[in-house]
């Protein structure tokens, strides 16, 4: 299969979308930073409030990644019970294992602090905190909806489901093709009248999986990068026109039809311009794709702590420095370092070295 998104271009664009993911968290409600003087120049506050809920495209970011990594892999298994199973435990103790070690090392953590995990756990329910304990170290908490350390961490329940459901579309995908998959996904809460499924429901992020799916499956980044000029200069002015242009509109649409009229729209559709956008335009930009590719090595161990410093135990500080784009840099500045420590530690643990040796067992059993 071609390379029409190769390694590097995942990590880069996942370094796009944790950019997105702060800024997001940082400013996509007024409630946010209710009660700091925040300066907004040269733009209005709701302007920044506007694009920091657009970026809310950094779910569906992450989603379709997913589903296109997920896609190249499980093309070259056999399609037969056996390699299935293993293929689906191989990839949830991958994906698990980075939670599993910032899970371990917040607990301990937030314990010291402030109890935390007693509070979630505990305090309320104790006689359930144990099974809230298991759901949440399981990355199960927004799945079976019971309390998490972490509102961010309800991804991880996601993630889970994505890789579980990868086999079951890619076969049937097979058989009628992608487009049947996607308008029952778009038509089934509409036929059962329960409306725009959530911000944190797992199912209004299946459609970017599956955009991501098919663009593997139909290697349509190479099909679209066909169509333009050869002429690289030409190619590059078309392509930041054409999907820069694109996000331009979804912005329009997303001011105009609230998301949970149009979810399918700003969750699944629009996503594809800025998949599209950073994929022809900026990370191909030399030397900033290799900064956005190691920010997307961290992405991962960023996207599960930052929501401490911001929420948690330094709101105050995070919101502190007046301008919103100081503000912004700051808390990029401290998550990023934050991360950096603890993917140090992980290293010097061995612990990925561990992990790959598991899953390498299991492959080859």
């Amino acid at each position: 299969m071609k390379q029409g998104l190769t390694k590097n271009d995942s990590f880069a664009i996942k370094g796009l979308a944790i950019i997105l993911m702060l800024f997001h968290h940082l400013y996509c409600s007024a409630d946010r930073f209710k009660g700091f003087e925040i300066d907004f120049t040269p733009f209005s506050q709701n302007f920044v409030v506007n694009i920091a809920f657009l970026f809310k495209v950094c779910v569906s970011l992450f989603a379709f990644i997913t589903g296109y990594g997920l896609l190249k892999s499980i093309a070259k298994q056999k399609f037969c019970r056996k390699d299935i199973v293993k293929w689906n435990t191989t990839r949830l103790i991958k994906t698990m294992s980075g939670f599993w070690f910032i899970y371990v090392i917040v607990f301990i953590v937030t314990m010291i602090i402030d109890r935390l995990p007693y509070t979630t756990y505990f305090e309320k329910k104790p006689y359930a905190g144990i099974f809230y304990l298991m759901n949440d170290s399981l990355g199960l908490a927004n799945l079976l909806k019971t309390p998490s350390m972490c509102g961010t961490w309800w991804y991880m329940s996601a993630a889970i489901v994505f890789i579980l459901i990868i086999p079951l579309v890619y076969a049937l995908s097979k058989k009628v093709g992608y487009m049947p998959i996607i308008l029952l996904i778009v038509a089934l809460p509409r036929l059962l009248k329960v409306g725009y499924p959530g911000g944190t429901n797992i199912y209004t992020f299946i459609l970017p999986v599956i955009f991501g799916m098919m663009f593997a499956d139909y290697d349509l980044f190479n099909k679209i990068e066909a169509r333009l000029p050869k002429n690289k200069v030409v190619s590059y002015i078309i392509s930041f026109v054409l999907f820069g242009g694109l996000i331009g509109v979804g912005y329009i649409i997303m001011l105009k039809y609230d998301r949970t009229v149009a979810w399918e729209l700003n969750y699944g559709v629009i996503p594809l311009a800025f998949v599209c956008f950073f994929r022809f335009c900026v990370i191909r930009i030399p030397v900033l794709n290799k900064i956005l590719e190691f920010l997307g090595k961290h992405s991962m161990t960023i996207f599960l702590t930052h929501t401490f410093l911001r929420f948690n135990y330094l709101t105050e500080t995070v919101y502190s420095f007046g301008h919103f784009m100081l503000i912004f840099v700051i808390f990029f500045a401290m998550s990023l370092a934050l991360a950096l420590v603890l993917d140090l530690i992980k290293k010097l643990c061995r612990y990925d070295i561990l992990i790959n040796k598991i899953t390498t067992k299991i492959q080859n059993a």
